[in-house]
């Protein structure tokens, strides 16, 4: 693989590695897993990167990049060209149920909060 995106962290993470073609990168931008992996040293002359991506991160780097390309994803949203996947709608008083889902890290989509 040229590329791999990583959301996982721990275990996946060194898979994603281990996977990789020469000159390939993985491109971390979260740890679900709760656990970040340490790379042994020698990995970085296996020809392959690592690189973090943290949206926070970007948005004070670029401003005002990242203000049109997020209203660019919103405008996209808003017409119906983005769709993810629901795992839960809860109402409202039940968030402490939803935070629980979260905390599982259990859930295969969104957990929505309705009023």
């Amino acid at each position: 693989m040229d590329i791999v995106l990583d959301s996982v962290g721990g275990e996946t993470l060194q898979r994603s590695f281990d996977v990789l073609a020469p000159f390939g990168r993985v491109v971390v931008y979260g740890v679900a897993s709760g656990e970040l992996t340490s790379l042994p040293v020698t990995s970085l002359f296996a020809l392959k990167s690592v690189t973090g991506f943290s949206l926070t991160a970007w948005r004070a780097a670029a401003p005002e990049q990242a203000r049109q390309e997020m209203t660019e994803v919103a405008d996209y949203s808003t017409a119906g060209q983005l769709r993810t996947a629901v795992h839960a709608r809860l109402p409202l008083t039940e968030a402490a149920a939803a935070h629980r889902l979260l905390e599982e890290r259990s859930q295969l989509g969104r957990v929505l909060l309705l009023l």
